[in-house]
């Protein structure tokens, strides 16, 4: 199995380095607002790794694209309200019930791989994943790998 080396380094207190190194030795790197950017890139690691969706933006970036590609709507749709959700106390259950009920008033179809266990993974990880880059001091990498 390969896997996506994921760098996140801390440059100063609004910015840090987002780079990739892809299972084929190539990488991408940029320069990034952390405030605005961090939180949105640590929810999608923590749901894609966590669900083992390889078709995600980790997927993606390690298949070849660039940080700029867009992730598959379905897991866009999920990591916006969950990052909403992460900055108070909510129940998994009702919130995969509510995302449903979305979707379905739109007619748009619900990812088989959302449940609040997923959920409740993701979350878990998400705050470990913060816990670990609030203790990275300036200068320095968190280095995570998702497996492809």
């Amino acid at each position: 199995m390969s896997a996506l080396i994921v760098r996140f380094t801390r440059l100063n207190p609004t910015h840090h380095r987002f780079e990739v190194i892809r299972p084929d030795g190539t990488r991408d790197v940029r320069e990034l607002e952390t405030r605005s950017l961090l939180t949105h890139d640590l929810v999608h690691f923590a749901l894609e790794s966590e669900g083992k969706l390889a078709h995600g933006f980790y997927g993606a970036l390690a298949r070849g694209a660039s940080y700029e590609t867009e992730a598959a709507m379905e897991i866009e749709y999920v990591v916006g309200p969950l990052q909403g959700l992460l900055k108070g106390e909510f129940d998994p259950e009702t919130f995969v019930e509510r995302l449903r009920a979305v979707r379905e008033n739109t007619e748009a179809r619900m990812p088989e791989w959302l449940t609040a266990d997923l959920v409740v993974r993701a979350t878990a990880r998400f705050r470990q994943l913060q816990g670990q880059w609030r203790a990275t001091p300036f200068g320095q990498t968190m280095e995570l790998t998702f497996e492809v």
